[in-house]
């Protein structure tokens, strides 16, 4: 049943972003007086539709995906194409159907993202502080470049960093890269060089340092040595074995090394010192001991001019991010793990839908902007294969041989599929053991 919720939470997902890419291109075309013949969600086999004026509105059987057929797109008469096909339109006119997709979409994302941020955008409350180091990691990036509990980061090369989530960002999307930190450390402003690591299944940057996070327990499982040792939420673990700790990444990682040996934990609850005797089980080779911590978070609503400023600033720094990430894949600096597809997304959307709407809808605004940004690649097969090739008509004054565009086309859709059957494939691998080595012994 969970495979099936994920199913139809991905097509609910994809189906809003298919539909309103699709409708841009059917719009534009309308507005040039292009007849539309066919408005379809899916590919392949036309299951259920209905007929309104020149247009079959269809429900096709492969439900990722979708396309707009245009009059005359691609059977029509090079020498007399009738007036509302799709060849006899001005270079112009054709830009503009094509472009209004990938602007469908950007102006999907820009929409959701001013209603969820006048709906009110819950966060986690450290994100908004100060980047104060609460713990470093033993033998981590930060550890190697000196950095220690207490110090303040200022910038990272060169870019103020006010607050937790500019500094998660710029280190999470700089994988292999060997970064500046300005911070200051009793109030002297000091520089060290880091060198981001990678962690998770995804690759993404990995830097060792984390936030003041007091050990205040969330929730407890149970059957775990923290339920039966009569820990309860709300209680906030203070010191381990006599030593202090100040911090929840500080007690985990004392936990995790404790499997199977008698720990002393002295918390406060309700104002009232205690302390209790338990052991750690070992969970995938670490220690456990069945609790997660309470992690703040505040609501942000903003009115209606502040939130479509902030909708085109958080708009911004995604496009930014996602043109970033693909300079970086060119240029081997980040794993091709960094990439999802569909299996991968459908779990996703089932994540953010229930963890709240605003969330759902923050995911789809991001997968709009992605497909608008990457259906402008000038790839043939894609929009942005279209266009170059008009732009490159447009600065020669002459149509390209039609042999060569077809070459181009089929060359175009042969990458896409190659890239979709590696993306999806990508996805079940990150969920086997040994990830590609599962997949393909060999390359072990």
């Amino acid at each position: 049943m969970s495979a099936v919720y994920q199913f139809l939470t991905f097509l609910v997902v994809l189906g809003i972003i298919v539909l309103v890419h699709e409708l841009g291109h059917y719009i534009a075309a309308r507005l040039m007086k292009i007849r539309v013949e066919v408005f379809s969600f899916g590919f392949g086999k036309r299951l259920f539709g209905k007929k309104i004026g020149d247009t079959d509105f269809r429900v096709s059987l492969v439900p990722v995906g979708g396309y707009v057929r245009l009059a005359g797109e691609e059977d029509f008469d090079p020498e007399h194409p009738a007036p509302d096909q799709f060849m006899a339109k001005n270079r112009g006119q054709k830009i503009f159907t094509l472009v209004m997709g990938p602007v469908m979409n950007l102006v999907l994302a820009l929409l959701l993202i001013i209603m969820v941020n006048m709906g009110g955008v819950e966060i986690d409350s450290y994100k908004l502080e100060t980047p104060v180091i609460g713990y470093v990691e033993k033998g981590s990036p930060a550890a190697k470049a000196d950095l220690r509990p207490g110090d303040v980061l200022l910038a990272i090369n060169g870019k103020k960093t006010p607050d937790w989530k500019e500094v998660e960002i710029t280190i999470g999307t700089n994988p292999q890269e060997t970064l500046k930190i300005d911070f200051s450390r009793d109030g002297a402003p000091r520089t060290t060089e880091l060198k981001v690591a990678t962690r998770s299944r995804y690759e993404i940057g990995y830097a060792g340092f984390y936030w003041q996070l007091p050990a205040v327990i969330g929730d407890v499982v149970p059957d775990y040595p923290a339920q039966k040792a009569g820990l309860r939420p709300g209680d906030r673990i203070t010191a381990v074995d006599g030593r202090t700790v100040a911090n929840y990444f500080a007690l985990a990682d004392i936990i995790h090394q404790s499997a199977g040996r008698p720990l002393q934990l002295a918390y406060r609850r309700n104002g009232s010192e205690a302390s209790v005797s338990l052991t750690p089980v070992a969970d995938n080779g670490v220690g456990v001991i069945g609790f997660n911590v309470r992690i703040a978070s505040t609501t942000v609503r903003y009115g209606l001019g502040a939130a479509v400023q902030n909708s085109f600033r958080e708009a911004g720094r995604l496009m930014f991010l996602t043109i970033n990430a693909f300079k970086k894949i060119i240029q081997r600096k980040i794993s091709v793990k960094s990439f999802s597809g569909p299996i991968e997304i459908a779990r996703v959307s089932q994540q953010a839908l229930e963890s709240g709407f605003a969330n759902f809808f923050m995911l789809i605004a991001f997968i709009s902007l992605q497909l608008g940004m990457i259906n402008l690649f000038p790839i043939p097969g894609l929009d942005g294969g279209h266009l170059l090739i008009f732009t490159i008509e447009a600065a020669i004054r002459r149509d390209l041989n039609a042999r060569l565009k077809s070459i181009l086309l089929y060359a175009g859709f042969a990458f896409l599929i190659s890239l979709m059957v590696f993306i999806v494939l990508n996805d079940i691998a990150k969920t086997l053991p040994r990830g590609w080595q599962s997949l393909l012994p060999f390359l072990g």
